[in-house]
């Protein structure tokens, strides 16, 4: 888990740009006795949300809609994975 302060260094951005990833729920941060703590997760998608951001020129409300979709397609993919093992856990003709 990082601290803000080494997301921040990391990732290259500001802690208004943090705050305001946060309250948009674009990062989901445990929150402790010392603050924000970030995973490796949370690492991966804000490198996603600078590169909507600053490569394809996504905007704000977009970035949003995208990350969105992600998370459906995802949560689809874990469903999905889920009902394949169920399958192959049945036995023959059942």
């Amino acid at each position: 888990m990082l601290t803000l302060d080494e997301f921040q260094l990391r990732l290259d951005v500001d802690a208004r740009t943090v705050q305001v990833w946060v309250e948009e729920g674009w990062l989901l941060p445990q929150r402790g006795q010392g603050g924000l703590a970030f995973s490796e997760l949370d690492v991966a998608r804000a490198r996603l949300i600078r590169d909507l951001k600053d490569g394809i020129g996504v905007n704000h409300e977009g970035i949003g809609i995208v990350l969105n979709l992600i998370d459906q397609v995802h949560g689809l993919r874990s469903i999905l994975r889920e009902l394949l093992l169920a399958g192959a856990n049945r036995p023959p003709g059942a």
